[in-house]
């Protein structure tokens, strides 16, 4: 019996393991470095020293950073808690301050929030247009207001849910010359753009390795030493590792296989990023053309490349996705949960109808998916929701 094909439209959720990562991933498991890298005085911590090491040099010469400027940590979720929890801590009794995207990733908009609920910090919520862009009067106005007030910008690099980029580079512009501090989750930005971290755009930066094509349970956290470069208080403690801000013993294969991935993805960026574009053109324009009831609720845009939000007009979310087992796409992203009872903060953002915001779909593209299986999955959409929207 032959098994029904599965079409994977959820590259923004994971992606699957390269060749080259999971190579390295076997070459690990056969080496077996089991030694913890902080017991540099033997021999097997200092062969796990070693790997630890040759992974931070090279992605920090991918990125064009020091090595003393690549942090490991579980995720980027965790990476970006220690960012905003670190510049709270460092400057307690001091009014510390958070200014935010409403379009954020949870790990950022969630941490804001119990921030602010526990008096760590106060935080500001910025809005963003319709586009989801962040909305740069708005931000200027408020760090025009923050003068002497040590704050801390979080603004993402491109959205994890809709196609949106934040114009960084103006963002960095004005937090220079407001005397603030730059923090970016560079998750989906990193899978679509080189990031040259000397050039001081970011203070800090983030890269999740599970999206492009690397493991999970590790994260990068970029961390300078520029005017814009966050000021951390260590939001753990038991361990020096890691600068002294994320103690724990040190996943030595997943952080080589991370660096394998980072590596192999600038190399294979450009194409990726090419097939990427064309896939979701043929997926929009497919589904677009074959049912009047779906509608985008943010246009598709080549700097985030990849990326598709869309609705049905009075179709269930949760509904739709019962009926198309075989085809994976996400209700808003993978952060807001497996129940389904929850939905995103970001549809609401954009100012969309409490009856849309609940049922706003995403499909996002990559490797192992062609622009025929892009085309056949957005038919089967089509279909089921021609289906749904039949009388019975």
């Amino acid at each position: 019996m032959v098994e029904p094909k599965t079409f994977y439209l959820d590259h923004c959720g994971s992606t699957p393991m390269s060749i080259d990562v999971k190579m390295c991933v076997k070459a690990m498991l056969d080496d077996d470095a089991f030694g913890n890298a902080a017991a540099s005085h033997h021999l097997e911590g200092l062969r796990a020293e070693s790997l630890l090491n040759a992974a931070r040099h090279e992605i920090a010469n991918v990125v064009n950073a020091s090595p003393d400027s690549v942090l490991f940590t579980s995720g980027a979720s965790e990476a970006n808690n220690m960012v905003l929890w670190g510049h709270a801590l460092r400057f307690a009794g001091r009014s510390p301050q958070i200014l935010f995207g409403s379009t954020e990733h949870k790990s950022v908009f969630e941490a804001c929030q119990i921030i602010q609920s526990v008096g760590a910090a106060s935080v500001k919520e910025l809005p963003v247009t319709s586009m989801g862009t962040i909305n740069l009067a708005a931000l200027e106005a408020t760090l025009k207001m923050s003068k002497g007030t040590p704050t801390l910008v979080a603004l993402m690099h491109i959205n994890n849910e809709i196609p949106a980029r934040h114009p960084v580079e103006d963002i960095s512009a004005m937090c220079r010359a407001h005397g603030a501090y730059f923090h970016c989750d560079g998750v989906q930005g990193f899978v679509r753009e080189s990031v040259d971290f000397s050039a001081g755009t970011f203070g800090s930066y983030v890269i999740s390795p599970h999206k492009i094509y690397g493991p999970k349970g590790v994260g990068v956290l970029l961390l300078g030493q520029n005017t814009l470069s966050p000021r951390l208080n260590p939001p753990y403690r038991g361990g020096d590792q890691e600068r002294g801000l994320r103690p724990g013993t040190h996943n030595t294969l997943a952080i080589t296989a991370a660096a394998t991935a980072v590596l192999s993805h600038s190399r294979n960026r450009a194409e990726r990023v090419k097939h990427m574009r064309a896939c979701a053109d043929v997926f929009t324009n497919t589904l677009l053309s074959a049912s009047q009831e779906v509608a985008l609720t943010v246009p598709i845009k080549s700097e985030a490349a990849g990326i598709v939000s869309f609705y049905a007009q009075n179709v269930d979310a949760s509904s739709l996705l019962e009926s198309l087992p075989m085809v994976c796409i996400n209700k808003g992203s993978s952060c807001i949960g497996s129940s389904g009872e929850k939905f995103s903060h970001v549809p609401k953002a954009l100012g969309l109808p409490i009856e849309i915001q609940a049922n706003v779909l995403r499909a996002s593209f990559g490797d192992g998916i062609s622009l025929a299986d892009s085309k056949t999955a957005a038919l089967m959409i089509a279909d089921v929701v021609k289906k749904m929207k039949s009388p019975h």
